[in-house]
């Protein structure tokens, strides 16, 4: 029975949840909605109501509904579309002391030749990227930009005590990657 516990309760065990999140990883690879049309059959008269199954970032899946209630022309199909949003993203420059950021749809970029990377995490409330650089001795500097934008709503730089922090705030729950290049260029990429 003590054999039984211990198994049911092992963190290395890997749990339904996991496996779902794991399946999804897998998935990776598919393409951002663009549009979608359905063909109503040519009885249809009336629209009452959308209903949209997505999965999140965990595994999991939920379902929102949303009432319409309308007249509608069975001739013309129904479009489910994300094409204005994949069409409108736009780039932004603009920098704080020794960084220079450049924001083009899912991805900004960091540069400063100056500093290099200690280290970087994800805090979950909210959703915020913390990259932190060395200081190696430069200027005392907290600065702040809200960007307006979608993806990259505020970024900040703060002087620590032996290190630049910066605090990229997030306009939704994303998982990222971090890559570096030439010239203490940084890449992050939202998914």
């Amino acid at each position: 029975m003590f054999a039984t516990a211990l198994f049911a309760n092992n963190p290395f065990m890997i749990n339904t949840n996991q496996r779902d999140f794991q399946a999804q990883q897998k998935n990776k690879g598919k393409k951002h909605l663009t549009t979608e049309n359905i063909q109503l059959p040519s009885n249809a008269r009336e629209l009452k109501s959308v209903s949209l199954t997505f999965q999140n970032l965990d595994g999991t899946t939920e379902t929102r509904e949303l009432k319409v209630d309308k007249t509608i022309d069975w001739h013309y199909p129904i479009k489910i579309t994300q094409q204005e949003a994949i069409r409108n993203i736009s780039k932004r420059y603009f920098s704080l002391n020794d960084f220079e950021f450049l924001m083009e749809g899912t991805t900004i970029v960091i540069s400063s030749p100056k500093h290099r990377i200690i280290r970087h995490f994800l805090l979950a409330s909210p959703t915020t990227i913390i990259v932190d650089f060395s200081r190696d001795g430069g200027n005392v500097y907290d600065g702040k930009v809200g960007t307006g934008e979608q993806y990259f709503s505020e970024v900040s730089v703060n002087a620590r005590k032996d290190f630049y922090r910066v605090t990229i705030t997030l306009d939704g729950i994303y998982k990222y990657k971090l890559k570096s290049g030439k010239n203490n260029t940084h890449t992050i990429t939202l998914e």
